[in-house]
This record gives structure tokens, sequence and C-alpha cells, in this order.
């Protein structure tokens, strides 16, 4: 049974926590949930933790719950979610942007991840569609050619060579256009059960 590990604060002071305790093959783990706001970034990470570990050392696995930067006339966003079902965890991450953050991205990502036995967190696929900047703030950038076809062969290459550095920098497959609003539509899903959660 898919279990949906979703708790969520409202968090007003700078490195308050909530933490939960849970069991994956039967060994114990902490997830702690960690607000921050420092050099112009607010937000909450989900940090993994072997039970018997020292939350002085670094987490097993974190992950970006919530990021704004920017004020109001140009505002980058992060929204993320996860769920833990049996040994794989999955993440949702969607970015997003509003007034004049033409330099920042936009796009939706769906990570899987596997737990082992002895705690060892294992990456197992991805898909991403991500736009780095606003369609029209470089022109001459590769990304162009995600809103105007390639025509050319290097065009094509172009294009190419764009995929693979977000899908370096991301750790997930780049998906075609046919396919971004379906990535769109379940990562969306994703969060609005985390937002249904969150006034519970």
């Amino acid at each position: 049974m898919k279990t949906f590990i979703v708790f969520l604060l409202i968090m007003i002071t700078v490195g308050a926590t909530e933490s939960k305790n849970i069991s994956i093959e039967g060994k114990s783990y902490v997830i702690v949930h960690e607000s921050y706001d420092a050099y112009g970034d607010k937000g909450i990470e989900m940090k993994l933790y072997a039970k018997e570990q020292n939350r002085d050392t670094l987490p097993l696995f974190s992950f970006t719950l919530e990021n704004q930067s920017g004020g109001c006339g140009e505002r980058s966003t992060v929204d993320g979610s996860y769920e833990i079902n049996g040994t794989t965890l999955t993440l949702y991450t969607h970015w997003d942007r509003s007034g004049r953050a033409y330099d920042t991205p936009k796009g939706d990502r769906i990570q899987h991840y596997t737990i082992a036995k002895d705690g060892t967190i294992h990456f197992v696929d991805g898909q991403i569609y991500l736009e780095r900047y606003a369609k029209n703030y470089d022109k001459q950038s590769d990304m162009q050619f995600l809103f105007n076809p390639p025509k050319t062969l290097e065009e094509k290459k172009r294009l190419d060579t764009y995929k693979k550095q977000i899908e370096t920098l991301f750790k997930a497959k780049f998906v075609n256009d046919s396919q971004k609003n379906i990535l769109h539509d379940s990562v969306e899903k994703a969060l609005t059960e985390k937002r249904k959660h969150r006034w519970q």
C-alpha cells in the first residue's frame, strides 16, 4: 500500500524543524523538515537520517520542499513533494518564476530512488522538462530550439546539447514536447496532495 509521508508546518522561525520516525525494511529512520532563511533564499528542506545518526553530520539524503528567492517584482520558486512506497522514494519538483525573474528556471521533474537495507540510497531514473530562463531572455541560446524546432543538423545538435546539460545537472531524462504536459500533471497532482495535507 502506498504510504504518503507528508507532514508540513507553517514555519516562521529560522531553523525551525519538524521530525517523524519511520521504518523501511526493518531499519529505523528520521525524516526532518527544516526551515531556512539565508542569502536571499527562504524555504524548507527535507532531510533523511538513520535513526542512530548524529544530526550534526550530513544526512543520508536531502531534498528541497519549498524555496523562494527574489522580491515581488522578480520571484523564483521551487515547490517539492515526496512519497515513500516500500523502498522506493519518489521526488516531485516544480520550478516557476514571476515578474522580471527572466533568468530563472521553469519546469517539472520526477525522480525515483531506492533505499537499500544498509541505508544507502540509489538513483533509479527520472524525467524532466526545464526551461533554464524565459523564452525571450537569450534568443541566441541553445534553448531557443525548444520553441522553434531545429531545421538543420547543426540546430538539432545544439538542442541535444541543451538537453544533455539539463540531464547532467538535474539527474533526469529530458522528455519531449508531447510528454511535458503529462509530466507536469503528475507533478501538480503530487503538489496538490501536499497542499491538502498542509491545511488538515
